[in-house]
């Protein structure tokens, strides 16, 4: 057996009550034949991800979070279907296992996610950068 040293995620679709749902299972280990291997909550092992008649196949998997830090003033702007922007307090940094950081917020209910992968998304706000710009839109 060989670690899985790479993110890789085993898929999976099925049918729940009439619609299709997707989900995924990370990657473990790879056995001596280069099946990947995942967990089996019943039985509580490593099992082949293909041992499911839902499996549709492997795919690169995200690097798993390690750490958060503080948003640290940080911000996520939003187009409005007005026209105008909001810009809403990142509550946190993902640090991800690679070293990459993802940028977390919040919405109403307090789920949180990535704000970059919204619709609306429109960029992020360095710390003061918006009471600058709103400094120089002032003063002419």
């Amino acid at each position: 057996m060989i670690p899985a040293q790479h993110p890789y995620e085993a898929n999976y679709k099925q049918e729940v009550d009439g619609r299709t749902v997707y989900r995924s299972k990370p990657v473990i280990a790879w056995d001596d034949e280069g099946q990947a291997l995942v967990v089996d909550e019943r039985s509580g092992r490593l099992v082949p991800a293909n041992n499911q008649r839902a499996f549709t196949g492997l795919s690169e998997g995200g690097h798993p979070v390690i750490a958060a830090i503080a948003g640290g003033g940080w911000g996520a702007r939003y187009n409005n279907e007005d026209g105008t922007s909001t810009v809403d307090p990142l509550v946190a940094w993902a640090v991800r296992s690679d070293g990459t950081l993802t940028p977390i917020d919040t919405d109403g209910a307090g789920l949180c996610d990535d704000p970059t992968t919204m619709g609306n998304f429109d960029g992020l706000v360095a710390p003061g950068a918006e009471a600058r710009t709103a400094q120089l839109d002032s003063s002419t």
